[in-house]
């Protein structure tokens, strides 16, 4: 019983790789497809599918060696280029971080004199304010003196 189902089994296995062929598909072709015995509304029906699923026929196949190993030329080439320009733009980040730092570096310097600078202006500010207070208080009492003498009639 079970030879004669293996033996229906590698029959219509048959049958569907002659078909295959007839239509122009090998069995790699249709690596998309799971071609069933029992088609139902779920199963793919490969002349209901759109071209740009069904597999290509042998004929439409026929690129020669040549143009696929120019094909593959230029593309080694255009990554070749891509690995250049990625190094220079690597020479370039690294160019730029370095100059980021010593930028950072330049700006706390900065930031630290402006602060010096700030309380030295602040310091000789209040100086002169005192200055100018005590400067304007012996004024005031010189005037006093100079006015409450000339009232009294000694100058």
């Amino acid at each position: 019983m079970k030879k004669k189902h293996k033996k229906d089994k590698k029959a219509k296995k048959e049958k569907k790789d002659k078909k295959n062929k007839e239509n122009g598909y090998s069995k790699d072709d249709l690596y998309l497809f799971e071609l069933n015995d029992v088609h139902s509304a779920s199963t793919p029906n490969i002349k209901n599918l759109p071209e740009e699923i069904v597999p290509l026929r042998p004929a439409q196949r026929s690129k020669s060696l040549d143009e696929l190993r120019e094909e593959a030329q230029e593309v080694t080439d255009i990554m070749m280029d891509n690995v250049v320009k990625i190094r220079d733009r690597e020479g370039k980040l690294d160019d730029l971080c370095e100059k980021a730092e010593s930028l950072n570096a330049s700006t706390e310097m900065f930031q630290r004199t402006s602060v010096l600078i700030r309380r030295k202006q602040w310091w000789r500010n209040k100086k002169m304010t005192v200055l100018l207070i005590v400067v304007g208080a012996c004024f005031l009492v010189l005037l006093t003196v100079v006015i409450t003498l000339s009232a009294s009639g000694s100058i």
